[in-house]
Parts: C-alpha cells; sequence; structure tokens
C-alpha cells in the first residue's frame, strides 16, 4: 500500500531543506565563531568548562513527529539535539573550552531566528571574592549613599562626581577586572567615616555576578588613601571570615579632667569579658579580652581594645542605646567617642 504524502509536508520539507542548507553552510559556522571568540576564553589561558544550549525556530521541527511516524524513524536523536550536539563537537575541537553538563563555568544559550540570524547568551558561574580594605585616609565613609541598583558600568563610571567611598573602590575595581552584571557585597563590620583602618585591612566578600572575564585569582589595588586586596574563595569559606578579633584604638572625651590615671586603668580592666547589646530587637553578645589606657591629657582618653568585631563602639563609650556594660557608666563620668581607629584584624584559628 503507498501512502500519499501531503502537499504541504513536501512544500515544509522542501522549505526546510532550504533553511537547513543555509543555517548549515552559513548561521552553524558562525555561531561556533563566536562562542570560541568569547571574551572570557581570551582572558585565561586554563582550559574552561562550558555548556551549550540551542533554541530553534518552529520551522525546523514543526512536522518531525509526523514524518518520523510516517516513515517509521526509530532510534535517532531529534533535530533539536543533532544541532545542539554538532555544536558542541565543533567547540570540542576549540583547546580552550571542554563540555561538561554538571558544573560548568560557563553557559552559552544560543537562540535562532526564522530568518537565521542569531543571538548568544552567555551566563558564567558566580564566585566570591574575599576582599580586605586598609583606610590609610580620614574622612572616607564605607558605604556609598549614592549607590542605587544601577548598571554597575554606568555606576563605575561616576568615579569624581561623587564622594570617595571604599564601596566605590570595590566596586570599581572589580568590574573593571572581572567585567561584571552585578556584585553583591556583605560587609563584616563597619567604622566611622574618619576612622583608619590599618594592619591587615577588615575583611569582607564580594558575590561577582556573571563575570564576562575571567580576571586573576588574586589583585591587589592601590589608590590615595586605600588600599585594595581581593582573592578568590570557595562558598564554604565564607562563614570562616565573619568574625574575627580587632585591636581598636579609641579617642575619648570626658566630662570632666583626668585626676587619677591608676584609678580609670583599674575601672578600665573591669571592661574585659562580655558585652551584650540589641541589633534588630535581638540580643547579642561580644567578648572584649584586653582594655587598657594608653595616655590621659586634660579631659581626653586614649584606649586601646582588643575585642570582637560586630561590637557598635560609639554605642559602647556613649552608652546612649542600651549596651552592658559601656564606658560611661564603667567610669562614672560622661563619655564621647571623638573616634576610633583599627589597628589590625585577628582572625579566629
Amino acid at each position: 500500500m503507498k501512502y500519499a504524502i501531503p502537499v504541504k509536508i513536501i512544500k515544509t520539507g522542501m522549505k526546510v531543506c532550504y533553511i537547513c542548507r543555509n543555517f548549515f553552510r552559513g548561521t552553524l559556522p558562525s555561531i561556533v565563531d563566536k562562542i570560541s571568540n568569547s571574551e572570557m576564553f581570551k582572558s585565561t589561558t586554563c582550559i574552561l568548562p562550558i555548556d551549550i544550549g540551542t533554541r530553534l525556530p518552529f520551522i525546523f521541527y514543526e512536522n518531525e513527529d509526523y514524518i518520523r511516524s510516517m516513515f517509521q524513524i526509530k532510534g535517532t536523536a531529534g533535530i533539536k539535539t543533532q544541532i545542539n550536539l554538532l555544536i558542541r563537537e565543533e567547540m570540542r575541537k576549540n583547546k580552550k573550552c571542554a563540555i561538561d553538563h554538571v558544573n560548568p563555568e560557563l553557559k552559552f544559550d544560543v537562540v535562532i531566528e526564522n530568518d537565521l540570524s542569531f543571538s548568544i547568551n552567555c551566563k558564567a558561574r558566580e564566585f566570591y571574592l574575599l576582599g580586605r580594605y586598609i583606610k590609610l585616609g580620614r574622612g572616607i565613609a564605607q558605604k556609598d549613599k549614592n549607590w542605587m541598583k544601577m548598571d554597575c558600568q554606568n555606576f563605575c563610571k561616576l568615579t569624581d562626581k561623587y564622594e570617595k567611598s571604599i564601596e566605590h573602590s570595590i566596586r570599581k575595581s572589580v568590574w573593571t577586572e572581572y567585567n561584571a552584571e552585578d556584585m553583591k557585597i556583605t560587609w563584616t563590620g563597619s567604622e566611622d567615616k574618619y576612622s583608619l583602618v590599618l594592619g591587615s585591612g577588615r575583611p569582607f566578600i564580594v558575590k561577582v555576578i556573571n563575570p564576562k572575564i575571567k580576571g586573576a585569582d588574586e589583585k591587589k589595588v592601590l589608590e590615595k588613601d586605600v588600599e585594595l586586596y581581593f582573592r578568590k574563595i570557595n562558598h564554604d569559606e565564607i562563614d570562616y571570615y565573619s568574625k574575627y578579633r580587632m585591636l581598636v584604638t579609641v579617642f575619648v572625651k570626658l566630662d570632666e579632667k583626668v585626676r587619677n590615671i591608676g584609678h580609670f586603668q583599674s575601672l578600665l580592666e573591669t571592661l574585659n569579658g562580655e558585652v551584650t547589646f540589641r541589633v534588630k530587637n535581638r540580643k547579642t553578645t561580644r567578648n572584649i579580652y584586653c582594655a587598657k589606657l594608653v595616655s590621659a591629657e586634660d579631659d581626653k582618653l586614649e584606649i586601646s581594645l582588643e575585642m570582637d568585631n560586630g561590637i557598635p563602639i560609639k554605642q559602647f563609650v556613649g552608652g546612649n542605646d542600651p549596651i552592658e556594660p559601656c564606658l560611661s557608666s564603667t567610669l562614672e563620668t560622661k563619655c564621647e567617642c571623638i573616634y576610633f581607629d583599627i589597628q589590625d584584624v585577628i582572625l579566629n584559628k
């Protein structure tokens, strides 16, 4: 018995053959060439694990199931799968990449239109940076009050328009190195605008989202009064850097002149131990390990503290908000924090 193939199927088949010929001669090589010349391949000497997905126009496969059923075609991959396999096979010839479906560093999504034009969306795997910043000048804020969720590139172009901040330096440096679509900064503490941050610097974490450039595993950035250090870390390392000790010098103004330095020193030693305060209505406890008087002159004190990060120092000195103990009640006179400097950071072992 002969089967009559509908005219629609014949015409569609001829149209598909014409389109496929142009696709395999022109479009497919262009796709492979564009992926091969990706900026990420140029910026690395390592072999990158990648995965590729393809979205075809409906005309490529609209009658595929009908034709397979009519001619009893079994056991072969579909058109979409075959084309995807061909692109991957061509990419395997590129010595800068390897196909990895499980944990790719780059995911290419190829979208082909009816007229055989195409676009390629590349999504890079996010990663994390451990950063440290050293602040050598006063008057530099940690966070950028002008930062709103605008395009990273546009934000980084505003270098000279706004007040200098640590956040702006971080965003500009990370974007320049990795050309990231976006980034999320997680601070491990904050300090006063007029405080210095010395020693090895205060740590912070940056989540780099969809980087267009692989960039360096470690980076050092030197600016006027600001030094930044970055290195890539694994996600499971983040918690290790969230708590640490700090050596802090606090400059305090008193409501009265210092008359008995020895008495003040003995009172300061009673601060060693737990400090309790509230953060977002949650009771929080941190420790002071060493408190000592460095110098005293008239109504001013210089105090050295070894303490956990996270203790609100101005609150601890003035006691305006609930905190136990506080310097004002311990010294039995009203105290005001003029400013404080972080001398060093000691990571917990």
